[in-house]
């Protein structure tokens, strides 16, 4: 069976030219929901998997609020910083659990968080372009290349779990704000 070429092709495009929007660049009024759905489903289809459908719902938004992970929105509307993170959230869901996410994502400034964020997650998607298999590549390679990569991912992404099981819990947990209020 002949690989989709084409696919492949514009993949290794996309990733070459991968641009998530800056922290300015993001909406600067306040969104409701359904925008924020909108708006940050459009800029994560080019970088989630989503098997069922949507990479995010408003029942997502609604457990990351009530989770602590997200702040509430104000008259239900979600400003900059909660748009941001979210769109952090949504991202590193795809290999880690929401509080392994979350703890990578506390103790600094929103904007300044997200600002790092984009650098690193655009240099690692645009690194793969050159992984990408080249056009007349044959199945063989197409599956060594497909094996190599999920290989190095799995590792990686138990290299990351164990780093974040050695972070010290953050003041700024969630989980552990309500504990003390339980007390």
């Amino acid at each position: 069976a002949m690989a989709d070429t084409n696919a492949l092709a514009a993949l290794a495009a996309a990733l070459e030219q991968f641009d998530v929007p800056t922290y300015d660049a993001l909406p600067e009024i306040d969104l409701y929901m359904d925008q924020v759905i909108g708006y940050l489903n459009r800029l994560l289809c080019r970088v989630c998997r989503s098997e069922d459908g949507a990479p995010l719902t408003p029942s997502m938004i609604n457990n990351y609020v009530k989770g602590g992970h997200v702040e509430r929105p104000v008259q239900k509307k979600y400003s900059r910083d909660r748009i941001a993170m979210l769109y952090m959230l949504c991202c590193l869901k795809q290999n880690l659990t929401i509080s392994e996410a979350a703890a990578l994502l506390g103790g600094e400034d929103t904007e300044a968080l997200y600002a790092r964020f984009r650098s690193l997650q655009t240099a690692a998607l645009r690194s793969l372009s050159d992984a990408v298999p080249a056009a007349d590549a044959d199945e063989a390679v197409l599956r060594e290349t497909a094996l190599r990569l999920s290989l190095h991912s799995a590792a990686e992404r138990l290299l990351a779990e164990a780093i974040i099981a050695a972070l010290p819990a953050a003041d700024g947990d969630a989980a552990a704000k309500k504990q003390k209020k339980a007390k």
